[in-house]
């Protein structure tokens, strides 16, 4: 059982490497799997995948632990000391501590990472069929918006982990309406300051992520009242949020506000 568990997991690890949009499905299983098992049960599994992920590369097991194991510990940690948060506040902090590894990990080695951007790119230009004005304005893109895509991505991750671990309390999850009291601040700082750089525009755009996430659970709420299929009800939110994700922020960011009112208001 160990064997096959450590291999199962060094396996998803790989997919999650090479397919981004499936990264979740390594933190659900090894939860899933693992959740209650005991310590001596979970510390073979992670040294049977952790051999197995240093035998492929052993530089895979930077993003190994400081990912995919960080998420996992701090989905104990909330579900055991966070019970005054809300859910979507979990998987946010979860977000914004893993990518604040990801991007002080990238910072403190960034020579290498820019070598190997230029060479990505070289590659992309000499191997597809896309122009050179092209392919800067998409790696110019990536490079200008890395913190926020980062975040993206982690928001992603753990979102959709903790929702496929979680679904059937998926419409009693809440999140908290001061999130939007940093935003407001910066997008003052860059309205009507000189400091208003890319820095700013993607902190503003990753603390409009939670409020994305928020939507899409409204969204779900609202049509699973009418269809009862609450997977293609989710599905059609994630769909809205990506389609129109400034839509998405303020929908959400506006209920999160209504919803503390209304509360208070009944109290």
């Amino acid at each position: 059982m160990f064997l096959i568990t450590g291999i199962i997991i060094a396996a998803l690890f790989l997919v999650s490497t090479l397919m981004p949009f499936l990264s979740w499905v390594l933190p659900f299983y090894k939860i899933k799997k693992l959740e209650n098992a005991d310590i001596r049960t979970k510390i073979i599994a992670n040294v049977i995948a952790i051999a197995a992920i240093a035998w492929v590369d052993v530089n895979y097991l930077i993003t190994y632990i400081g990912v995919f194991c960080s998420i996992e510990i701090l989905y104990y940690t909330f579900k055991k000391y966070g019970n005054k948060l809300g859910e979507f506040d979990k998987i946010f902090i979860t977000s914004l501590i893993v990518g604040s590894l990801i991007c002080g990990y990238i910072y403190f080695n960034r020579v290498g990472f820019n070598i190997g951007f230029e060479n990505l790119k070289n590659m992309y230009i000499q191997k597809t069929t896309f122009t050179q004005h092209e392919v800067d304005m998409a790696f110019k893109f990536m490079k200008d918006n890395f913190i926020y895509l980062t975040f993206a991505y982690m928001g992603m991750t753990v979102f959709l982990t903790n929702y496929f671990l979680n679904k059937e309390n998926f419409m009693d999850w809440d999140t908290s309406y001061l999130w939007l009291i940093p935003y407001i601040i910066l997008f003052f700082v860059k309205e009507y300051s000189q400091f208003n750089g890319i820095f700013i525009e993607n902190t503003l755009e990753v603390l409009k992520i939670i409020y994305i996430m928020y939507f899409i659970k409204i969204v779900t709420g609202t049509l699973n009242e009418k269809v009862k299929k609450q997977s293609l009800c989710f599905t059609v939110g994630v769909f809205l949020a990506l389609i129109s994700p400034e839509f998405a922020f303020i929908f959400g960011g506006l209920a999160s506000g209504i919803k503390i009112k209304i509360v208070k208001t009944r109290r």
